[in-house]
This record gives C-alpha cells, sequence and structure tokens, in this order.
C-alpha cells in the first residue's frame, strides 16, 4: 500500500469515529473493507465531485468526496443514500454527480439505480436521487425520479448540468415493455422472445427536486449506459445506443430546443451495422463545446478477419450531420467503455480500457482540434483496470478515475477507486 493510499484509509476511519479530517493528497478513494467500483466525476472550475459505488457484506451504498483543488485532495466520503444497502452496482449503470448552480444556491445531484431480484415480469428496478446544498456534508432522503408503481427494467442513467443551472437527468426504461410485447403477442399469436423493449426518458429536476419527464425514442438497447450534455444556448442532447431494424446496435443521439420537454428524432451516429441479438454493454459518451460542435466517441466491432471490437470518435456542427467516423488508435484489440471530456484547446481527450494480455489496463488519448489524435498513454499500473471517467478540472488539468483491483490472482484485497491527474499544459 503507498503512503497515500494509507492515509487516505487513515482519513477514513477517522472519519467514521466522527472526528475531523483535513484534505489528504489523494491517489485513490475507498471505503475501508469495502468493495469500491463504478466511480463518476463532475467538475465546476476546480470544484471536483467523485462518486462511486461501495459494497460490503451484500449490502452496497453509494458515496461521494468533493475537491476545491480539481482533483490534488479530497474530502472523506460520505454517504448519500440515507437508507443503507439502497443502492445497485454495475458497471454500466454508475451512480451520477453533477454540481449545478452557484454561491448559495450551489448544490450536488446524485443519481443511481437498483436492481431488484424478480424474475422479469415482477421486476421493479428503480433510479433514485439525492441532492445536497452544503457542499455534500449532508443529502436530501432519497427519492425516485421516476413513478415509483412502474414495473420493468430501467437504469442506465446519465445526468448533466446546464448553464441556467438546470439538471438533465436520462436513463433507460421498460416501464411500457408489458404493454408492447402483450400487443406483439397479439399481432402474431406469440410471445416475442429476448430482451423487452426498452424507452430512453429525459427529466429535469429543479432545485426543490421536482421532475418534468419527456420520452426521447423507443426501441433502444437494453443494457448500454446513456449519455447527455448541454450546450451553451441550453440545448440538450441525449445519446444512446439503438436498436435499428435487424438488429443493428448503433449509436444514435437526439436534441431538444426547448430544455428536454421534447425532442427531435433521432440521428444515426454512423452505420456501423452491428448486428447482435444481445447488448454490447458499452454506451457511447457525449460533449459539446463552446462553438456548438458535438463530439461523440464510441464502440462497435469491425471485421478485420475476425470480428473485433474498435473504438471510434466523430463530430457534427449542426446536429444532423457527422463526420466521417476515425478510428481512435489503442495498443490492443479489445478496447472498450470510451468516456470523453473536452479540452481548453478546442479537442478532446478520451478515456477507454482494453485488454492486451489478459489484464485489463486503462489508457488516455488527446485528439486535437482539427481531429488529429496523439499517442496514446497507458495511465493504470501493475493492476486490473476499467470502466474509467474523465472530466476538465480547471483550466489546466484533466482528471481520470476507474475501478482498479489487485493483478494478483490471489489477492483478496477489495477494489478501490484509482485517481490520476493529466496536466494539460
Amino acid at each position: 500500500m503507498t503512503i497515500t493510499s494509507r492515509a487516505v484509509l487513515i482519513a477514513l476511519a477517522i472519519a467514521g469515529a466522527g472526528l475531523s479530517a483535513q484534505p489528504v493528497p489523494t491517489e485513490m478513494l475507498a471505503v475501508p473493507g469495502a468493495t469500491n467500483t463504478t466511480p463518476s466525476l463532475a467538475a465546476s472550475g476546480r470544484t471536483v465531485a467523485a462518486v462511486w459505488t461501495a459494497t460490503k457484506d451484500g449490502a452496497a451504498n453509494v458515496y461521494v468526496a468533493l475537491s476545491s483543488d480539481g482533483g490534488g485532495t479530497f474530502s472523506v466520503p460520505r454517504r448519500v443514500n440515507d437508507q443503507d444497502g439502497d443502492a445497485g452496482a454495475t458497471t454500466e449503470q454508475p451512480p451520477r454527480v453533477v454540481i449545478s448552480g452557484s454561491g448559495t444556491a450551489r448544490r450536488l445531484t446524485v443519481v443511481w439505480s437498483k436492481r431488484d431480484a424478480g424474475s422479469q415480469q415482477t421486476r421493479r428496478d428503480i433510479v433514485r436521487m439525492a441532492q445536497s446544498t452544503d457542499g455534500g456534508r449532508t443529502f436530501t432522503p432519497a427519492r425516485f425520479i421516476h413513478d415509483p408503481a412502474f414495473t420493468g427494467a430501467r437504469g442506465w442513467e446519465s445526468l448533466t448540468a446546464g448553464a441556467d443551472g438546470a439538471v438533465h437527468a436520462v436513463w433507460l426504461d421498460g416501464r411500457d415493455a408489458d404493454k408492447k410485447i402483450a400487443e406483439s403477442a397479439k399481432q402474431t399469436g406469440t410471445v416475442p422472445k429476448g430482451q423487452p423493449p426498452q424507452a430512453i426518458y429525459h427529466g429535469t429536476i429543479s432545485a426543490d427536486g421536482h421532475i418534468v419527464e419527456s420520452l426521447i425514442a423507443s426501441d433502444v438497447c437494453f443494457c448500454c449506459k446513456t449519455a447527455v450534455a448541454v450546450d451553451t444556448r441550453g440545448v440538450v442532447y441525449a445519446a444512446w445506443r439503438h436498436v435499428f431494424p435487424g438488429s443493428m446496435r448503433d449509436i444514435a443521439f437526439a436534441s431538444s430546443t426547448n430544455g428536454g420537454r421534447q425532442f427531435n428524432p433521432l440521428v444515426r451516429v454512423s452505420e456501423d451495422k452491428w448486428e447482435l441479438n444481445g447488448c454490447p454493454e458499452d454506451g457511447p459518451s457525449i460533449a459539446v463545446d463552446e462553438s456548438g460542435t458535438i463530439h461523440i466517441a464510441w464502440a462497435t466491432v469491425v471485421n478485420e478477419g475476425e470480428p473485433r471490437k474498435a473504438l471510434f470518435y466523430a463530430t457534427s456542427r449542426d446536429g444532423k450531420t457527422l463526420s466521417a467516423r476515425a478510428r481512435v488508435p489503442s495498443g490492443a484489440t479489445t478496447p472498450g467503455h470510451p468516456q470523453l471530456t473536452l479540452t481548453s484547446d478546442g479537442g478532446a481527450a478520451i478515456a477507454f480500457d482494453e485488454n492486451p494480455n489478459g489484464l485489463r489496463r486503462v489508457s488516455f488519448i488527446r485528439v486535437s482540434r482539427a481531429g488529429d489524435f496523439r499517442q496514446p498513454q497507458i495511465l493504470s499500473a501493475d493492476e486490473s483496470a476499467s470502466y474509467p471517467v474523465i472530466i476538465r478540472s480547471g483550466a489546466n488539468n484533466l482528471l481520470v478515475a476507474w475501478t482498479s483491483r489487485s493483478s494478483t490472482a490471489k489477492s483478496t484485497e477489495p477494489s478501490v477507486i484509482r485517481l490520476k491527474r493529466i496536466p494539460t499544459s
């Protein structure tokens, strides 16, 4: 264990005893004795919020830690959900956090999902939310972001905030699955097999927690995470993996010019034509820069003698047409789970995981404003590293977080959240 890691665990122990602790230089975040997974990051200037799931003795909880120096140091983690065990830990369904508002109106909003163990007919997967107005020290009691009576699968949530302080949540929802299955069975005489129908929804969350939701699209891929972004004009963009005719699992996005109340018809990002009767479990990432250019990164399959996964990147200046997809260079044949953020020079940065030799690692690559890729960099060390997230933290730094496990197969150490700051100048 490194000195920094030990310092973080000591601070956590002090917090557990009810004593105060000053932030310490942070290379990792963890709840001692728990399996720490599924991180997410959000930033507002040099203020950074990190959330993740910690599972111990079968109970999963969401934790948050705050940084005021761009991710150099973090406060002692605090539990977000008020009811112990009221969370889930699934790789494509990480908890999400956003910082919105300013001054005395600044607040943290966290959303997370929890999966029910019931059958497909009785399951009631839920998406929960809590907010903080005191810098993450306390949170409101958890509440649903949807009608609690809904059955079916839901989750794969994403979260962002606009310049006006409005918080936008996007998630997949199977509330109408039973109805659609019944209609299909009536028309064909047989119950359809495979994944139940799923739709993608948007919700605008007000400062008092009130939610106004809208349907974005139906017939979406069942188990890939969503992505959401807002540009400087307030246009909302949602991205997801769609099921096109022939069970083609390609990436789509849609925009809303009225704050998310209605969305325009979807746009197919690229005709990759990934035919799959199942879910890739690898959703897109989207961001919009100050000029209004949309940046999207995603994973798909290419045939190079045999099918293999690859990462691609594209941009759009009008929200209707996209540049030709550009393949993201990587050092392995199985890259996946790309997440992107914008850089101060008008370009982008993409973090992803890959598996060159049986041990997954986290890598990172910059994209210039002209769309040129720089040399990929490996961020993780001698560890099993997966599902990275990346943000810009301040003007001159990027911050990447991922789930880290010991590379020793027999190790009994629980996983932690590893952090890496990358100077951009």
